[in-house]
């Protein structure tokens, strides 16, 4: 069983588990035997909460744009289950979905949780055996999850809101051309947040200007 780190050291520490890596030359495995729990919240949650605010996200009506592009993941990757999920203080909510009904899932555990925690893709080939995802709902549930593939959505400015994710109900690997595209999916998903947040902030100073007239 591979559970892939990209751009790990030996040193390392599973950043969900706390387990000890284990360096196969490019990947990383986890070293199941002295797996513990360990928190999913990152160091600067307030921050980064205070960046999900921001782009004012939450629990806003479907999206064209943002339908598309998990649309567009699904068919490119063959797989039958794709979103965008913004990672909230006690929830995974989906901004977009295609090939699930559900509008959230509980934080933790959950793999898209996980996933903000670091910089890079986030792999899982086999969930049965991989013990970051045994507990996960997806997982045990009737979906029956088996792989998992996120990519973070990183602001300008550095924190991670959630992830553009792929999932499929039987074991797979990634090529790096396959994987390098997944991350140009997810840097388009923070393309449209950036540009409706661009949009929203011209209404809302049109609306200020606009205050005075009205009065």
């Amino acid at each position: 069983m591979r559970s892939v780190y990209l751009h790990a050291d030996e040193d390392d520490a599973c950043p969900v588990c706390s387990s000890s890596l284990v360096v196969t030359g490019p990947d990383v495995e986890i070293e199941t035997s002295r797996a513990t729990p360990g928190p999913l919240i990152p160091s600067d949650e307030d921050l980064r909460i205070t960046a999900v605010n921001r782009y004012d996200i939450l629990d806003t009506p479907p999206d064209g744009a943002f339908d598309r592009i998990t649309r567009l993941a699904a068919r490119i990757f063959n797989v039958p289950i794709s979103t965008i999920s913004i990672v909230d203080h006690d929830r995974i909510w989906f901004k977009s979905k295609y090939g699930i009904t559900a509008e959230e899932i509980d934080r933790e555990p959950g793999l898209c949780a996980s996933a903000v925690l670091h910089y890079d893709p986030w792999i899982v080939e086999d969930a049965t055996v991989d013990p970051r995802a045994l507990e996960n709902e997806l997982v045990r549930g009737e979906l029956g999850l088996r792989f998992y593939a996120g990519v973070p959505l990183k602001t300008a400015d550095g924190y991670n809101l959630g992830t553009l994710t792929i999932i499929d109900t039987e074991p797979r690997t990634l090529t790096d051309d396959e994987l390098d595209i997944l991350k140009q999916l997810g840097e388009l998903v923070v393309d449209e947040m950036e540009l409706r947040l661009a949009a929203l902030r011209v209404f809302r100073e049109a609306a200020e200007k606009a205050e005075p007239l009205d009065a």
